[in-house]
């Protein structure tokens, strides 16, 4: 097991528990990918993926102990 540092911005924070406020330290299985996560959350739309303060287009990037994981949802409305 790892550890990552999610947060979730717009729409995505209602995954959470609102008091979370879009924010969760989860324990994940070692070598998850970001498409993983993703069907971990049951998320469904198309995302915007950072780790560690950088853009990652690659869904298929594993997970590392410590990661920042930031999820924005790519359409928001205004």
């Amino acid at each position: 097991m790892i550890s990552i540092n999610l947060k979730l911005y717009s729409i995505l924070r209602e995954i959470l528990p609102p008091e979370a406020n879009g924010r969760a330290v989860l324990e994940v299985e070692d070598g998850l990918s970001i498409e993983d996560l993703l069907i971990q959350l049951e998320i469904r739309r198309a995302v915007i993926v950072s780790i560690n303060g950088v853009h990652e287009p690659n869904k298929k990037y594993k997970l590392k102990d410590g990661d920042d994981v930031i999820l924005f949802s790519s359409v928001s409305g205004g």
